[in-house]
């Protein structure tokens, strides 16, 4: 089993809008990165995705302590957030009760990196010339794909394409995140973002800024001015993790 060393490099622009959404974790001593992005306006939208940041890691550690293993810590931590966000957003003025956040959870454990999300916040895993994105996305027009209503390229364009149906401070949410496995290799690259990045940046985007950028704080920065300078309006957040062998 190979033992890892993790660099990690991390920013977050707030770009056009008038306040930053988005929230990152990197919590080097569990070995877990995330990525949520608010949603429901100012005040709502950075309270939603600040509690998803504050409880998930606390929740993942707490689990681990009671001997979960890591897909049910991280099932349990995106449910205690989701509570809560749903809770907080009932104590809000009636025009801004549908507070939520994206939520993209990344847990390095060994030789297996397991990966969640929740919205349209994603993780991609970069192995030399490969680009897999981790997580799908849960809006509207991802489902009619899957459904075969829409085509893939149909969806970018959609109207549908930025409504979700899966998200966290969803009170109708039936089914949580689901937690799946990769298994890790030596040089492999994480790259986890908001929406903000990812409507911006292609997999050839991404495969090229990791080949450019060995360092992963110069690569994280470089995504989110590569967001920005191609046309993106949101704030953009991006996470960039390396695995080498120790």
């Amino acid at each position: 089993m190979a033992d890892y060393v993790c660099r990690v490099g991390s920013f977050s622009a707030q770009g056009h809008r008038s306040n930053n959404e988005d929230r990152f974790v990197v919590d080097n001593d569990q070995h877990l990165y995330m990525v949520a992005d608010g949603m429901g306006g100012q005040d709502c939208g950075e309270q939603a995705s600040g509690l998803a940041a504050e409880i998930i890691p606390k929740a993942v550690q707490t689990h681990f302590a009671e001997h979960h293993d890591a897909p049910s810590a991280m099932q349990h931590a995106f449910a205690e957030a989701n509570k809560a966000i749903v809770s907080a957003g009932r104590k809000q003025p009636a025009g801004h009760r549908r507070m939520g956040t994206t939520a993209v959870v990344a847990l390095q454990q060994a030789n297996q990196l397991f990966v969640a999300g929740l919205g349209d916040s994603r993780a991609y895993l970069i192995r030399g010339d490969k680009v897999e994105q981790l997580t799908v996305d849960h809006s509207v027009a991802q489902a009619l794909v899957t459904q075969g209503i829409l085509k893939q390229e149909e969806a970018k364009n959609s109207p549908w394409s930025h409504v979700l149906h899966k998200f966290l401070g969803c009170a109708e949410m039936m089914e949580g995140a689901d937690v799946r496995p990769y298994a890790l290799e030596p040089g492999d690259r994480l790259v986890m973002a908001s929406d903000g990045l990812t409507n911006h940046a292609s997999d050839a985007d991404l495969r090229k800024a990791i080949k450019e950028h060995p360092d992963v704080q110069d690569c994280a920065e470089y995504l989110v001015k590569f967001a920005l300078d191609h046309g993106s309006r949101d704030n953009v957040t991006c996470v960039v993790v390396a695995f080498e062998r120790e």
